[in-house]
């Protein structure tokens, strides 16, 4: 009886690729647009020893059902000196463990620069992580701010989203953010697939950090984002002096009492983490 049902979950599993591949065949190739309004331009950095300008910075705002309502693309100067922290976003949009994860790079301004590796998806795509293990997808580093990236997840698909800052020296976090903004100026020019399993969200951001490259792709911890915190926790770039449970439990953003409008956005979600460690 075991063995039937054996073959019956390996019959389903092999029918739904088939359809998958079918659907990949007879669908646009992932370089060709046009684009859904949040993915129409891709961001660009110009570089000098101090500062860094981003072209099609993203602003985009969203409606009660999450759907993209407005976009406004800006060119942002960046003082590379006046990097303070980076805190790690994981959003879990199926739990425990399907979750999408980002990083924002805290400047001291008021308006944190969020970094989110994306399937740029086309006007008749929707996101599902097997459709993103054919390549269906392109790859993008979107580059926007919190109200952006973390608003919608807080506050319009009531997604748990959990976001504490890393540990890490300033001259590290400094090469994450320069590695990852060349890696959007690479892509600008040289467009390349996301893949569910080996370019999406999690291990395009690990590969920033000690993290061995066989775990990229083979940690459960990676391969289900939902659960990357107990990574990090592992080595050692989230803060020792509290158990990753209660970090965990502090890092969870609690939508009540704001609004993914309110221009203190990004602080109020940080002064929540330390007040609840306090």
């Amino acid at each position: 009886m075991q063995l039937k049902r054996r073959w019956k979950v390996l019959i389903a599993f092999a029918s739904a690729l088939l359809l998958l591949n079918i659907y990949y065949l007879f669908t646009t190739p992932p370089s060709d647009g046009p684009w859904q309004r949040q993915y129409q331009k891709l961001a660009t950095v110009e570089m000098d020893e101090d500062h860094a300008i981003i072209h099609n910075f993203r602003r985009a705002r969203y409606d009660k059902a999450g759907k993209t309502e407005s976009v406004i693309w800006e060119d942002r100067t960046i003082d590379l000196g006046a990097l303070k922290s980076v805190w790690y976003g994981i959003s879990v949009f199926a739990s425990p463990g399907l979750a999408h994860t980002f990083l924002s790079f805290d400047f001291g301004d008021g308006d944190p620069v969020v970094i989110s590796v994306e399937a740029r998806m086309r006007p008749d795509q929707s996101y599902h992580p097997m459709v993103g293990a054919l390549d269906a997808y392109q790859l993008t580093y979107v580059i926007a701010d919190e109200r952006d990236v973390i608003g919608v997840r807080t506050h319009k698909r009531s997604d748990e989203v959990i976001f504490m800052p890393l540990t890490v020296p300033k001259e590290r976090a400094h090469k994450m953010f320069l590695d990852m903004i060349l890696r959007a100026n690479k892509l600008a020019a040289e467009p390349a697939e996301y893949n569910t399993f080996t370019s999406n969200c999690t291990n395009s951001i690990m590969k920033q950090t000690k993290v061995p490259a066989w775990q990229y792709y083979f940690d459960w911890r990676i391969i289900l984002p939902g659960f990357s915190d107990r990574i990090a926790y592992s080595y050692g770039v989230l803060d020792q002096n509290f158990s990753r449970e209660a970090i965990r439990k502090a890092a969870t953003i609690k939508a009540e009492g704001y609004s993914d409008d309110d221009p203190d956005y990004s602080m109020k979600i940080r002064q929540e983490y330390y007040d609840t460690l306090a």
